[in-house]
């Protein structure tokens, strides 16, 4: 009678994969998937390093948790779940918003008008939450000037100055902000959201990660419902008159 294989379990084989030593990767004519090889074993991967098919197991390299049939994409592959992840969001240089117990992630750019409309209407639920504003720029020169200029004013260890910086961003009013590059400025959270941005494969901004998981591209029509995970309400079609006129 042969022996039992051993079992492993997926978090030890996840924990694994974040912490091999790669001999080689090539892509593969597949969109979003490479091969790579560690040893003497090969393991299939999603562009971004969080999925990953090994041993016949599909795996969530993020959160350590096997995806095995189709209600776990909406429960694990569709949400970025913070809490299991190696990620310290204040590493990122945030904006901090409020005080309530959840919190909640938005990338977003100072100049992005979808952005504004978000931070317009999470300034009516700071009691129930705390939003970290992660700054990234992606709507060109002027943007990447003015996400230098708050970020290295938001490194300051002095309040006032941070206080300044929300309400400019709240506000999106940078007028006065200087043009030269700031001679003294620890950039390093920047480096590090503009890297979590791109790992994360942000499709636009604002980017939105609710305290569930949840993800929502752009300024959904109703910060509290989409939070709160409230079916979004359809419209029913305005009723037209269908009588024919006789000649």
């Amino acid at each position: 009678m042969a022996a039992d294989a051993p079992k492993i379990s997926p978090a030890d084989v996840a924990a694994g994969l974040m912490s091999v030593k790669i001999d080689g990767m090539q892509d593969l004519p597949i969109t979003g998937l490479k091969m790579v090889k560690t040893g003497e074993q090969i393991v299939f991967m999603s562009s971004n390093g969080r999925f990953a098919l090994y041993g016949g197991k599909l795996l969530d390299v993020w959160t350590q948790q096997e995806i095995k049939d189709l209600p776990d994409i909406d429960r694990i592959a569709r949400r970025i779940d913070l809490s299991r992840m190696k990620l310290n969001i204040d590493d990122l240089g945030p904006v901090t918003v409020g005080r309530g117990k959840d919190s909640v992630l938005i990338f977003i750019d100072p100049r992005c008008p979808y952005c504004g409309k978000v931070m317009k209407d999470l300034q009516a639920l700071q009691d129930h939450y705390t939003f970290k504003l992660v700054m990234v720029p992606i709507l060109g020169q002027e943007s990447q000037n003015i996400v230098v200029q708050l970020a290295c004013q938001q490194a300051s260890k002095d309040q006032k100055v941070q206080d300044s910086v929300r309400q400019r961003l709240l506000k999106q009013d940078y007028a006065g902000l200087p043009t030269d590059n700031p001679a003294s400025c620890n950039k390093e959270p920047l480096q590090r959201a503009i890297v979590t941005a791109k790992l994360f494969g942000l499709p636009g901004v604002p980017f939105l990660i609710a305290p569930d998981g949840r993800t929502h591209s752009g300024a959904p029509e109703s910060l509290t419902d989409w939070l709160e995970n409230k079916p979004a309400v359809v419209q029913a079609p305005a009723k037209t008159d269908k009588t024919e006129k006789k000649p």
